[in-house]
């Protein structure tokens, strides 16, 4: 319910810069037929991602969950980047996103040490196909369409898919759960806005798969924030894990 909302908060938030930039450029700003169909196709992809993401996190730790889910995402997104868009990587970005994967996978082992949840994994790992789909969809969409449009357009074609679902869950109690949720969501949807369209304007200058590598550093935030906002354990393979991925993000760098 708080993505779900959250997605709708982020079409008010970016609404006035998409309308802008329509305005501003005209009908151009969806760009072409192959524009318009990454922007269809990323959004139902996202809708699904949200729903398994929730789905995850209900059933496992995040401590678990995102390494898992992210790790595989870089992975398997630097692999069909260079079969299906033909980007080449250099010896030191190849070692880095190699370094990268290693490190975060070893946090998602680590945290299954302790959480034997396979469905929880099972979850996680259909998190990390849907971000492999949605990146390489997006670093397409955004040569035809600019990234403000394509966000909001994204936001909002996920916000009504998944409508029915929650009408379905939450029938005769959404004002309640919504007056429970809403800062929550407005976190998510002004957070969720911002940072993903970095994320796009960074994909219409530079190969995709160096971007959602680099993104997942992400990762190593939540460790740490994990650590010392949530008195998570911070064990030798955990921290080990955090220098892998530090040292993996300097190759991509240098690649």
């Amino acid at each position: 319910m708080a993505i779900w909302l959250g997605l709708w908060i982020g079409c008010a938030v970016i609404l006035p810069g998409a309308l802008g930039v329509i305005i501003h450029r005209g009908t151009h700003a969806a760009g072409q037929l192959t524009g318009i169909a990454c922007i269809i196709a990323t959004g139902l992809i996202h809708s699904i991602y949200f729903r398994l993401l929730a789905a995850a996190y209900e059933e496992g730790e995040i401590s678990l969950v995102y390494p898992i889910a992210r790790g595989s995402g870089v992975a398997f997104t630097a692999i069909l980047a260079g079969l299906l868009l033909k980007e080449q990587l250099t010896f030191p970005g190849a070692i880095g996103i190699g370094l990268v994967c290693v490190g975060i996978i070893s946090l998602g082992r680590e945290a299954h040490k302790r959480v034997d949840d396979k469905k929880a994994i099972r979850l996680s790992l259909g998190i990390g196909a849907s971000i492999v789909a949605y990146s390489i969809v997006d670093k397409i969409g955004v040569g035809y369409s600019h990234p403000v449009v394509y966000i909001w357009s994204m936001f909002l074609i996920a916000g009504i898919v998944l409508t029915p679902l929650l009408i379905r869950r939450y029938r005769g109690q959404m004002r309640q759960v919504a007056r429970q949720y809403k800062g929550y969501a407005a976190i998510i949807g002004v957070g969720s806005v911002g940072t993903y369209l970095m994320i796009l304007f960074a994909y219409t200058r530079g190969p995709v798969n160096y971007i959602v590598a680099v993104r997942e550093f992400a990762v190593v935030l939540g460790a740490l924030a994990g650590v010392i906002f949530l008195k998570e354990r911070l064990t030798m393979v955990k921290a080990l894990a955090i220098c892998i991925i530090v040292i993996g993000v300097i190759g991509i760098k240098l690649g």
